[in-house]
């Protein structure tokens, strides 16, 4: 085999198992957090110890707000089109790659407009609960 029919391949596979070998690093950085934890209760009730009620409670994400992940993705999006607008500019082809960036506008147009209405529901709650 040559050096240039296996670029290609690794190429293909590198591409395709990037995303299963991140996936598979943070399930087991999970696993082992869980095991560490549970050895913790374990030993804790094996000496009589008291474990407070907060330990049993899963730890849960603070929920991000919309208005942040819109933002993010309206900057995202800009950002990307004026990068790809001005990387193909040369080649006559800038708008089409440019117009990539859209998606990633309308997604945060679309969260911008959720967190709108939750607002508003929001309100609307608040003063029927008058």
């Amino acid at each position: 085999m040559d050096v240039n029919e296996i670029i290609p391949i690794v190429g293909i596979v590198a591409t395709f198992s990037t995303p299963i070998i991140i996936i598979l690093i943070i399930f087991l950085t999970k696993m082992k957090q869980e095991k560490y934890r549970n050895e913790v209760i374990k030993t804790a009730i094996e000496q009589g110890r008291e474990l407070p009620a907060d330990l049993f409670k899963l730890q849960e994400k603070p929920k991000e707000s919309l208005l942040r992940t819109s933002t993010f993705f309206l900057a995202f999006g800009i950002g990307i089109g004026i990068f790809f607008y001005f990387f193909f500019a040369a080649s006559g082809e800038s708008l089409k790659f440019a117009s990539i960036g859209l998606i990633f506008i309308f997604i945060g147009i679309g969260q911008l407009i959720a967190y709108l209405i939750e607002q508003k529901q929001k309100k609307s709650g608040e003063q029927e609960g008058i």
